[in-house]
């Protein structure tokens, strides 16, 4: 029997060395082959190209450790996400205004569609990004500011401009992380000069880089303290939306979406006490996979 033309394809990628293409076409290789006595290997080797780290998208030399791009085509598992009724609001406003903004660009108006996500952490504001980025099918390119304060302080404003030029000139769902990390209100630093001077210089910058971003990126920012926000940057979020911790109800809803996708039960004792017993959502799905990989763990044993 000949190679198939995503065999073909496969092949190619391999031996140009392009590892995104590559994972993409082994992806529909595996799907394609139904035969029985091959159902276990697909099967298998399928759910680990589809893993998060297998679509990381290469960024040129000068970008990493800035910013991640990832293919979340196939590493965002959308049986697994809850969505809320809040921020179910707050996406369909979102692709209303990418609607919107394709007619914008036509008529040569300038609108950015952003969107500020706030409250604690472990709510979910990452994931609503990555899950936005899933819905609208394009790359989830990622920005932390803590990060990048950490690592490359002396110049941060070389690299804020480098990161918000490689997201202008590839569309994407563009995610600004810890926002309050850099841009702290101006009223609040003591000086023009030394450290509270250059975080206002930094503001200034992100500010200005914001404002060359072009209608087709999807801007999403996320922060635990926006009272510490500059007032002219929250200005320019279209939409600020508080994220709550989910409710009891919520919760137990979240988590038997979860069970349901990977098909497992857990009596409702155990969910009950699952949903009791953490405050959040990202301590609620930590404890879940925790007790799935025991179960696995007792089954394989």
């Amino acid at each position: 029997m000949g190679l198939t033309d995503n065999q073909q394809r496969l092949i190619k990628a391999v031996s140009e060395n392009d590892i995104i293409a590559a994972k993409k076409y082994a992806i529909a290789c595996v799907t394609e082959d139904t035969t029985a006595k091959n159902k276990w290997f697909c099967s298998k080797y399928k759910g680990i190209l589809e893993s998060t780290g297998g679509n990381l998208i290469e960024l040129p030399h000068d970008l990493k450790g800035l910013l991640y791009m990832e293919d979340v085509s196939n590493s965002f598992k959308k049986g697994r996400y809850f969505l809320s009724d809040r921020e179910k609001n707050i996406y369909e406003n979102i692709i209303r205004m990418k609607k919107v903004n394709e007619k914008l660009m036509e008529i040569g108006i300038p609108y950015v569609n952003s969107t500020l996500l706030y409250g604690e952490s472990g709510t979910g504001k990452t994931s609503f990004g990555r899950y936005v980025s899933y819905k609208i099918g394009l790359p989830f390119c990622y920005l932390n500011f803590s990060h990048l304060v950490d690592s490359y302080m002396g110049s941060t404003s070389k690299n804020i401009s480098k990161a918000f030029s490689y997201a202008t000139s590839n569309p994407c769902v563009f995610m600004l992380d810890e926002i309050d990390c850099i841009s702290i209100r101006r009223s609040d630093t003591s000086s023009s000069s030394g450290s509270g001077g250059e975080m206002a210089r930094i503001t200034i910058t992100l500010m200005q880089e914001f404002d060359k971003l072009p209608n087709d990126v999807i801007v999403i920012g996320a922060t635990n303290r926006i009272d510490r926000i500059d007032e002219a940057l929250l200005r320019r979020f279209s939409l600020k939306h508080e994220v709550k911790v989910l409710d009891n109800r919520e919760k137990t809803e979240m988590v038997q979406q979860y069970l349901n996708d990977v098909k497992m039960k857990f009596s409702d004792e155990e969910i009950k006490s699952m949903v009791e017993n953490n405050s959040n959502q990202s301590m609620l799905l930590n404890d879940l996979i925790r007790r799935i990989s025991l179960k696995i763990s007792e089954e394989i044993i």
